[in-house]
């Protein structure tokens, strides 16, 4: 076969920089160049000669054939571009460290020699090409994607050169420092709606950027409008290829709301949310601290405060009154102690107040000015009109205090005591004082009381009410010890006071109530020869109205006579009290129960409030009857008592019968019943079951 090439033009045709085969009208290779030879990695005697389609597996033979054919016969020309063919020839390209296939572009055109038509095809490798184009598209999507998410991230992003003048600020940074885009570009950075001092900060992030190339931390900000927000901040330094800075990169997420969030949580915690006055929890830390950094110069006052009537707001005109007192309150309290004071609400109505650096005489001074702003102050709510008091408890707070807890104690302690002598006045705390000697006696005496109830200790005793002037049926009134653990009796005026001073009397009351009305019920049979038992109730149960239903129920459900009850409540309780007392004895006289006024004549306006209650009994009391024989005014007074009583259609019963003599002349006033050791001890209730009981 002749080869239609000259020498000059296979010199040409063999350097050629892109692959060239010649093919007849049979397909097959005319002739080949070397990039092709090498391309395939054969040698040209091995080539020539043989068909394209035997020696390329093409992907689609039909399509080059046609391609080929159409130029040999046609005389047409034909380019087959990579975006199209990618990889019409199955050839490798050298690529990198690695061969890959090649991407190729194919130009496939007819030529003459010698009066033949042979068709020429010249592959381009465009590898590389490809992959720039490739790598430039994704480079754009890239930035595009960078862009996309840089311009909707939720963290403020700007971007400044070396220097830390703003090039790019993105729309959050806008949005939260309200500065734009125009506004930012070309402005210092560190300077921008900065609080910090733009300098010292300045200098410090980029000695940090110069020795680990990135800076974080918190910083406070002020938006465009002045409003002051907190951001958690990182500032990165941007290099280039050869490792020279050129950007820095500030990244910042919004902390405002949780900061804000953090700071009312912490207020929340530290503050009493009614008046806004710090609670005893964040009182204790700061009393713990100024007891640990105490010494000898200087010495606090502690003042404990507690408004009296306080109950009496809340229960007569409801909580939003409280509430309102209390408030008004916290606001006087704040406003008469000195600005660097602390002042707490501990709970209730209860507040205490440290006085720094401060002489206690001074500041019982300031308190007693105080209790007298009180006193005068009127609380209006609605159309009602309170008068309000304050007792105040105070103590030094030194080195030698032993701790927050026993300082507040000292405080607490010495308001009761102030409440004790009659309420309105300050008391100070003395180491060595009878009064705090005797409240721990009766913090002992509460504990006692409450075990009692909870291990059922107390026991039920009677003593004798004897008819005087003709032959009845006696009547007993019910008395409470306390059996200690040992099984001796404690009397009741041992822990009595204390019950009474620890709001624990309606819890006794209860207990001789139920266990009364049970031990009559069970045995009615035995209890013929009395005429009734009397129950004594303290001035808190008559306001009980938990307890007054209890015990209508408990009537109600028993089967005892209910006529067989008597409840002795003392004058003073019932005038203290009146409006509750009066609906007490009504509701449990509808039941049929009986009621006697005890120590009657104790009080200073007896007689005028004696026509509003509703009572069976009168009991005078023992203080005018002990020395009827000998004092001319006592019996006066028990026989206007006795008088009056009658006139009313009370029965009357005189206290403190001790002897004969005594007796004798309650008899001679016309006095009905007696009651006292001379005609009876207590004694154990199921004793009174014997109806031989000694009466003398």
């Amino acid at each position: 076969m002749n080869k239609p090439v000259t020498t000059l033009e296979k010199v040409i045709f063999d350097a050629s920089n892109q692959g060239m085969l010649i093919v007849d009208n049979d397909f097959l290779i005319v002739d080949i160049n070397r990039w092709f030879i090498e391309a395939i990695n054969g040698t040209k005697e091995q080539l020539v000669g043989q068909s394209i389609f035997e020696l390329f597996n093409f992907e689609r033979p039909q399509y080059m054939r046609g391609t080929v054919k159409q130029a040999l016969e046609s005389g047409l020309s034909s380019f087959l571009s990579s975006a199209l063919h990618p990889r019409l020839f199955p050839l490798h390209s050298r690529y990198q460290n690695g061969d890959r296939y090649m991407e190729q572009s194919c130009y496939i055109k007819p030529i003459l020699f010698n009066e033949s038509t042979y068709c020429l095809i010249q592959v381009l490798d465009v590898t590389s090409s490809v992959l720039r184009e490739k790598l430039l598209k994704k480079t754009y999507n890239d930035l595009n994607l960078f862009k996309i998410a840089i311009e909707h991230s939720a963290s403020s992003i700007v971007i400044t050169d070396n220097l830390g003048f703003v090039e790019y600020v993105n729309p959050r940074f806008v949005e939260i420092a309200g500065f734009t885009s125009e506004d930012a570009i070309g402005h210092s950075y560190f300077s921008l709606s900065s609080q910090t001092h733009e300098l010292q900060f300045e200098s410090t992030v980029l000695s940090a950027l110069h020795l680990h190339d990135s800076w974080k931390g918190e910083r406070s900000f002020v938006t465009k409008s002045g409003d002051k927000y907190w951001v958690n901040e990182h500032i990165y330094q941007a290099r280039n290829a050869s490792g020279k800075p050129t950007h820095l990169i500030a990244i910042q997420d919004d902390l405002t709301q949780i900061k804000d969030i953090a700071r009312k949580a912490s207020y929340q915690a530290s503050h009493d949310s009614l008046t806004g006055l710090i609670n005893r929890h964040e009182f204790d830390q700061i009393l713990i601290n100024k007891i640990k950094y105490a010494d000898n110069k200087t010495s606090h006052v502690l003042c404990f405060l507690d408004i009296d009537q306080f109950k009496m707001v809340n229960d007569t005109s409801g909580h939003g009154a409280g509430d309102e007192l209390l408030r008004l309150a916290a606001t006087l309290f704040d406003e008469h102690y000195p600005l660097d004071k602390v002042l707490a609400r501990l709970g209730g109505d209860e507040f205490a107040v440290i006085v720094h650096d401060a002489n206690i005489a001074q500041v019982q001074l300031m308190s007693e000015a105080l209790i007298e702003k009180v006193q005068d102050f009127r609380f209006r709510w609605g159309e009602s009109v309170f008068s309000v008091g304050m007792s105040i408890g105070m103590t030094l707070i030194t080195a030698q205090t032993v701790s927050s807890t026993e300082a507040v104690k000292q405080a607490e302690n010495a308001c009761d005591a102030a409440k004790d002598m009659g309420r309105n006045r300050v008391y100070i705390y003395q180491e060595d004082d009878q009064t705090f000697t005797q409240r721990q006696g009766d913090t002992y005496w509460a504990t006692k009381i409450n075990e009692a109830l909870e291990f059922d200790r107390f026991a039920l005793f009677a003593q004798p009410i004897v008819p005087l002037l003709e032959d009845a049926k006696p009547s007993y009134e019910v008395l409470v010890r306390m059996r200690d653990t040992d099984g001796s009796m404690i009397p009741p005026g041992l822990f009595l006071p204390a019950a009474e001073r620890f709001n624990l009397s309606h819890r006794i009351d209860r207990w001789v109530t139920e266990n009364t009305i049970s031990w009559i019920e069970k045995h009615c049979s035995e209890i013929a020869h009395i005429d009734h038992i009397s129950i004594n109730l303290s001035g808190l149960t008559l306001s009980n109205d938990t307890f007054l239903a209890h015990i209508v129920h408990v009537i109600e459900t028993s089967k005892i006579e209910s006529s067989k009850i008597s409840f002795e409540i003392t004058e003073t309780a019932a005038i203290a009290n009146l409006t509750q007392a009066k609906h007490f004895i009504n509701v449990l006289r509808q039941q049929g129960c009986l009621f006697a006024l005890d120590d009657f004549g104790s009080g200073l306006s007896s007689f005028a409030y004696l026509k509003n209650l509703k009572v069976d009994r009168l009991k005078i009391d023992g203080m005018f009857v002990k020395d009827i024989t000998t004092d001319v005014i006592d019996e006066a007074m028990v026989k206007s008592i006795n008088d009056v009583g009658h006139v009313m259609g009370m029965k009357t019963i005189a206290e403190f019968v001790e002897n004969d003599a005594i007796k004798e002349r309650l008899i001679a006033l016309g006095v009905d019943y007696g009651q006292g050791y001379g005609l009876g001890k207590p004694v154990p209730i199921d004793d009174i079951l014997v109806t031989s009981t000694e009466v003398v």
